[in-house]
């Protein structure tokens, strides 16, 4: 693999950039088009299939301009492999159908909160072994990911950073208000948050940060530069949240996004906003709703 300009040129940005613009139009498309509401109680989702259809072209498109570009700049080929794997989460999220908690597909469950934490760990599986492939074609080790503790002085920076998910997962629910017919668990008992803290993680906290702060961000500031890179990749972070249709929660989403950001290009390390990301998760879905 070609070595990465650490300083990108004008003339080199000036011709990664119209890709990488069109995509991260694209996603913003297709997300609007999966999260317009229809129906007579606003709970169908008509344009969802378009929505769908756009991420799944997406991924094809983009593995296939990796490889015709790969001769001509081998650093901006990687990138556009990464961004695919954002696209990835959405087909997987809405390809992969929704179960009941006996392990029984049945009419409605796809519509059924309660029936989210089961589908998200049968996600989370296709989705980390995408994601591993990525990185084993692309040759990134998990000192590249950050995922190895270099210094013992990273312990308690990196314990620091996983606690800011607790203030986060409530503001996020402050914004949101989840309400009791999105909960995902019946109550709060020993056995839901540990079953649901599980899910949540590899399927939020390790899976995302895997693509957005590790191997999307690395690849994005090898050929974008550090500032336009983490702003790039955030941006495709947080349109992936406009399902929610909060404009406030999605100048949320992009403010954590840089701090997540910037905390990984600080410290080189992943697991403190790994660990934030799922605990805001489980403070937002699992915690938060019953206090």
């Amino acid at each position: 693999m070609a070595t990465a300009t650490a300083h990108p040129t004008p003339a080199m940005l000036a011709s990664r950039w119209p890709y990488l613009i069109a995509y991260l139009a694209a996603v913003i498309a297709a997300e609007v088009l999966i999260s317009i509401p229809g129906g007579p109680l606003g709970l169908d989702r008509p344009f969802q299939p378009i929505g769908l259809s756009i991420h799944i072209l997406l991924v094809f498109t983009l593995m296939f301009l990796s490889v015709v570009i790969q001769p001509k700049d081998a650093t901006l080929a990687p990138l556009l492999v990464a961004a695919s794997l954002a696209s990835l989460i959405r087909v997987f999220s809405l390809a992969v159908p929704r179960y009941n908690f006996l392990g029984l597909q049945v009419p409605g469950a796809e519509t059924d909160p309660l029936n989210t934490l089961p589908w998200l760990a049968l996600v989370s599986v296709p989705l980390l072994v995408s994601i591993g492939t990525v990185a084993y074609v692309q040759r990134l080790r998990p000192s590249d990911l950050g995922l190895l503790f270099k210094r013992w002085i990273d312990l308690p920076i990196q314990a620091g950073v996983a606690m800011t998910g607790i203030p986060l997962g409530l503001l996020e629910f402050a914004i949101l208000r989840i309400r009791p017919d999105q909960y995902w668990i019946h109550e709060i008992t020993l056995g839901s948050l540990v079953f649901g803290g599980l899910a949540i993680f590899f399927a939020t906290g390790l899976s995302e940060e895997l693509i957005f702060r590790a191997i999307l961000l690395k690849r994005a500031v090898e050929g974008l530069g550090e500032g336009a890179g983490l702003l790039y990749v955030t941006a495709i972070f947080a349109s992936l949240h406009i399902f929610f249709f909060n404009g406030i929660d999605l100048v949320f989403v992009f403010g954590v996004g840089l701090f997540y950001g910037f905390v990984v290009l600080k410290t080189k390390n992943l697991w403190g906003v790994i660990v934030s990301h799922s605990l805001g998760n489980v403070i937002l879905y699992l915690v938060a709703p019953f206090l």
